[in-house]
Parts: structure tokens; sequence; C-alpha cells
């Protein structure tokens, strides 16, 4: 088995701004698909498609918030339990991250104000 994550800066999941261009996310496999209406952070309705099936499965999702309620109660939970690093991100896989977006943003020319890539602190701003 293998899979293909392709993603994009500038491809736009909701173009009108009222959510008709769906799905935001499409997982796929040869049994059918998992879409997903977005924002991506914070789906709001899934659906399963099997393959050479009529019935659709519709899944309504109920997320409070305005998204990145997961990471903060997971920050909320290593603070209460006196943990420096989550086991289910690492400081090692965090700086990945955050290299790799760098690495797609200096691609894509994409600069942001010096006052945001400072590492100096505190900032006058």
């Amino acid at each position: 088995a293998h899979g293909i994550a392709l993603t994009n800066f500038r491809v736009a999941t909701d173009v009108d701004g009222h959510d008709t261009a769906r799905p935001a996310i499409r997982i796929q496999g040869t049994k059918g698909e998992i879409q997903v209406d977005g924002p991506a952070y914070r789906p709001t309705h899934y659906r399963i498609v099997r393959k050479n099936e009529a019935d659709v499965e519709e899944h309504e999702c109920e997320i409070p918030g305005q998204g990145m309620f997961w990471e903060a109660d997971e920050c909320a939970r290593c603070l209460r339990d006196g943990k420096l690093e989550s086991e289910g991100m690492t400081h090692e896989e965090s700086v990945v991250i955050m290299e790799t977006m760098d690495q797609v943003r200096k691609q894509n020319g994409l600069v942001y104000p010096e006052k945001i890539e400072t590492t100096d602190y505190p900032v006058q701003l």
C-alpha cells in the first residue's frame, strides 16, 4: 500500500465564502473515498462514499470553537502532568514541520514582515 498527499497554499477550499466548494479533503482508496467538508482545521461534515454503492454515509462534526482546541487541550494536559513535550507532537517533529514550511515559503517567495520573522525578544511593536 502507498499514499500520496498533496496540498497547496494557493488553492482555496471555500472559493465563494459560502462553503459550496466541497469537499476540502478527499481520502481515496480502492474501496471508495472519504470526503471532508472544510475548513480542514475545523471540519463540519464528512461523508463515506463506497465504490459501486449508491448510498453515501453522511456524518456531522460537532466541533466547538474556531479550531486549534485539540492543540490547546494537549498543551493543558502536558502542563497539568508536568511534561515539557507532548508525546503526540515532539519538539523534533515541530522543528521539522517549521523547517518544511520555511522552505515552502522560500520557494514560493512568501516573506513575512521582520517583526513576525524575528527571533529577538521582546519585539518592539
